[in-house]
């Protein structure tokens, strides 16, 4: 049988164990699953990115309805977007590398050639944190973040959580445009 300070000394341990899991589930829920959001408004472009199909899609689309922008950008579009005339400009393009960083250094140049100034960017929730963090250090104007609520199931939450993990990680490391 345990000693009194043996029990306090476990109970103590894992009091911490829980606190520390306990934080990490909130810092996870705060930066993937409901990250912050802008109130969006008027903006020279909307900005969806891996905007193939789905939600990002999706909501980049209905901010287009809503007149949010005149110009929708979207990386590795699907042809039914890119290759059909539509009621707003559409920019389409695959960047090099086919990543987000790729994504966002072809973004702010698109910008800068069309001397935009405010940008709605579109993407998944579990995406918003390095996405903005990392248009931010290539775009020099306002970004306004619209996040798109993918439907996956756990399984598919904790892979993007986990991969989230890895690109911030790559992220802060890699300091450059």
């Amino acid at each position: 049988m345990p000693t009194p300070r043996a029990r306090t000394l476990l109970l103590v341990s894992a009091s911490v164990v829980v606190l520390l899991l306990f934080a990490l589930v909130v810092v996870n829920l705060e930066l993937f699953v409901w990250p912050e959001s802008d109130s969006v408004e008027h903006a020279d472009a909307v900005v969806v990115l891996a905007g193939g199909n789905g939600e990002r899609l999706d909501r980049g689309l209905a901010l287009m309805r809503e007149g949010i922008a005149p110009t929708l950008v979207a990386s590795t579009g699907p042809n039914r977007l890119c290759n059909y005339d539509q009621s707003f400009e559409v920019i389409c393009f695959l960047p090099e590398p086919n990543n987000t960083r790729g994504e966002v250094e072809a973004i702010a140049k698109i910008a800068d050639e069309h001397g935009w100034k405010r940008l709605v960017l579109v993407t998944s929730t579990y995406h918003v944190t390095r996405a903005e963090m990392l248009l931010d250090r290539c775009y020099a104007g306002t970004v306004e973040v619209e996040p798109a609520t993918p439907d996956q199931g756990v399984v598919g939450w904790l892979v993007s959580i986990f991969h989230e993990w890895g690109g911030l990680a790559e992220a802060a490391v890699e300091r450059s445009c």
